[in-house]
């Protein structure tokens, strides 16, 4: 057979026969679709059916906190008095005018008191309970009547709705069924004869909290579906002939363009082969084989942009491992942290611009990147503002009555949108030092003005903001830990270490520049006393109390530290020993005058403290020798009589 025969044996081997199994496989899928289609009518009827339900079940509770706290009502439920119980429900209803229904139930549920309509459905109940423990019974209200019921969930649906409970109906948009019809499985639509009328439709049953449960059927007429089917065959069919004939039509057409064509696409599929872009498929007419060559074009063109897209993500990888590698080297400055986070944020979504805004600028601050004037920033402050709305979940545990429902959980991502900009912004949060909680530190945003934020974007933000307040986290309490291990806990001073490490870089400073350098060492007076009569508590207080007049009374470049025990010490860079005395005498003063409360609340402890004071190059010369001329100073002030300064003596000069 010749090429041309092969072609048109394969066109009918490919087109016809398949389209006359496809002709058959959608009539049946036609048919399928339609039913299909409705039962998911239906079931949205019954969703809505059971949002109505759940909604009118909360309308219903402020009418149960109200009864609820009736002290009539409650008084004659805990005497089991039902008829003056009753009595009160009527009044309650006549006070109410959205009241329909109150009931009583007794803990094995048995209804023992009761009024209103008894076609009330969505009841709200609450437990109550003696004053000395122990339940006695459930309160049940309704606010929503059957009739009231079907009719809204029928205008919501456009379907026929019916109520029924304890085989009993209720209510109903149809006219014919009387009791409640055979409850299906779960997601099951049936069949329905009514009155000799078709319907399709589905029941399910909602549980009343109290009493019987309430059966929901939702319905469609089947000969809607039916009609669907046939119009939808009718579509299908005419579809089939239309493409058949079209295809028979330009068969002889395709045949004799393919020969001439083919050999143009196998030229070009061997020059994408060999990665030219530059020469397009020559192409001619308006029919098939021109549409083919257009479309191989532009697959060469997508091609084309494919490889540069790669490229440039492969020029985003390799700045983005850049900044990840930044962001380990930086990961103890926050600062940074702020700006990788949030140029690396913008560039993963496409936006226009964004910023980090600082709760505490002792923590960071604030960071910005790209335009943000017009709408882009009045849609950034929307979204801040939105991340930062106080919300009432706090203390929602405190509210009296019956449990409400709630979301999920807090939202950590609040988009927002002006005038065609959007904004997406995420709270950050972190535990700073050694706190327990977390506290707000900033948020970050983004905004651009073209599309709004996916999801898949929002969650990238809220990763990569969580991932900036893990290294804010990480960076605090690398310095608190400095801090701790350099400062004492009981006063906040410089402890021992820190005392020694300051005095070595002092006196280094002192011997290149010759400058002067002072030292004070004081000892509270009596100490053991304290602890003796008052106990260890009141002489830590005493010990905070000093070391908070010796910081009080120090200057910036000043050191005050916590020597041992009781005994504390003042380091005074730039300080000869006259400057050294004279700050010694002041917070000599200050310590005699300072008061601290007893521990017992029974008056106020007064304290007093010996100082000595000595300076490089007046009475010593190195760290050591420093030291100890100020610690002979300060024992030459207790033997003198305590509350006093003393000063070291002079160097002695060599012979």
């Amino acid at each position: 057979m010749s090429f041309r025969t092969w072609l048109r044996v394969f066109f009918f081997s490919i087109v016809i026969i398949p389209m006359i199994a496809v002709a058959f496989v959608l009539f049946e899928l036609s048919s399928d679709s339609e039913t299909g289609r409705a039962d998911a009518a239906i079931a949205a009827g019954l969703h809505n059916a059971f949002a109505v339900y759940s909604d009118d079940a909360r309308r219903a509770t402020p009418a149960l906190r109200a009864a609820a706290r009736d002290q009539q009502l409650r008084g004659a439920l805990v005497a089991r008095d039902d008829r003056t119980a009753a009595a009160r429900m009527d009044v309650l209803l006549r006070t109410d005018p959205e009241l329909a229904a109150i009931a009583f139930y007794e803990p094995g549920g048995k209804r023992v008191a009761a009024a209103g309509s008894p076609d009330a459905i969505a009841a709200r109940s609450v437990p109550l309970s003696r004053a000395s423990g122990g339940k006695f019974g459930t309160l049940a209200v309704s606010v929503t009547y059957a009739d009231a019921f079907v009719r809204e969930v029928q205008r919501l649906s456009d379907r026929e709705v019916s109520l029924f409970k304890g085989g009993r109906r209720l209510a109903s948009t149809l006219k014919g069924e009387r009791t409640s019809p055979e409850l299906g499985a779960p997601d099951e639509s049936h069949d329905f004869d009514i009155d000799g009328t078709e319907y399709r439709g589905r029941v399910d049953r909602v549980s009343e909290p109290v009493g019987a449960p309430v059966d929901i059927a939702v319905f469609d007429q089947s000969q809607d579906v039916t009609a669907a089917i046939a119009h939808s065959r009718v579509l299908i069919g005419a579809i089939l002939v239309a493409v058949l004939v079209a295809a028979l039509g330009f068969s002889a057409l395709v045949v004799g363009a393919l020969q001439n064509q083919i050999g143009k696409f196998l030229e070009a599929a061997r020059r994408l082969a060999r990665g030219d872009f530059a020469h397009p498929v020559p192409t001619s007419g308006r029919d098939e084989f021109a549409a083919l060559g257009q479309e191989f074009n532009s697959m060469s063109e997508q091609l084309a942009g494919k490889i540069d897209e790669v490229e440039r993500k492969r020029r985003e990888l390799e700045e983005t491992i850049r900044r990840v590698g930044d962001a380990f080297a930086s990961g103890l400055d926050p600062q940074q942290v702020a700006e990788i986070t949030l140029q690396s944020a913008v560039d993963a979504c496409e936006a226009r611009g964004g910023r980090v805004l600082a709760l505490d600028a002792r923590v960071f601050r604030n960071v910005s990147t790209g335009a943000l004037e017009g709408t882009v920033g009045d849609s950034l402050q929307a979204a801040e503002r939105a991340a930062f709305r106080p919300t009432p979940c706090v203390g929602k545990e405190l509210m009296e009555g019956p449990e409400e429902d709630g979301e999920d959980g807090p939202r950590r991502v609040f988009p927002a949108s002006v005038d065609g900009a959007h904004a997406i912004a995420v709270p950050m949060t972190a535990r700073l030092g050694s706190s327990a909680t977390a506290q707000y530190v900033g948020v970050v945003s983004i905004a651009r003005d073209d599309r709004e934020f996916t999801r898949e974007e929002q969650e990238l933000l809220e990763y990569l903001a969580g991932q900036a307040v893990v290294s804010i986290e990480n960076a605090s309490l690398h310095e608190t830990v400095q801090r701790q291990a350099l400062t004492d806990e009981l006063t906040g001073l410089a402890n021992l270490r820190e005392l020694h490490t300051v005095l070595d870089r002092e006196v280094e400073r002192c011997r290149r520049f010759a400058s002067p350098l002072g030292l004070v060492m004081l000892d509270i007076d009596d100490f053991k006393q304290i602890n003796d009569m008052h106990g260890h508590q009141q002489g830590d207080e005493v010990l905070a109390a000093v070391g908070a007049v010796l910081r009080d009374h120090s200057r910036d470049i000043d050191e005050p530290a916590r020597y041992g025990g009781e005994e504390l010490a003042v380091v005074l860079p730039e300080t000869a020993a006259d400057g050294a005395a004279q700050l010694a005498e002041r917070m000599r003063d200050a310590v005699e005058r300072l008061r601290v409360s007893a521990a017992s609340g029974d008056g106020k402890l007064a304290v007093t403290a010996s100082f000595g004071v000595a300076s490089i190059p007046d009475s010593a010369a190195d760290k050591d020798s420093l030291i100890a001329a100020a610690d002979a100073a300060l024992y030459r002030a207790k033997r003198a009589g305590k509350n006093r300064v003393e000063r070291a003596g002079p160097v002695p000069t060599p012979r």
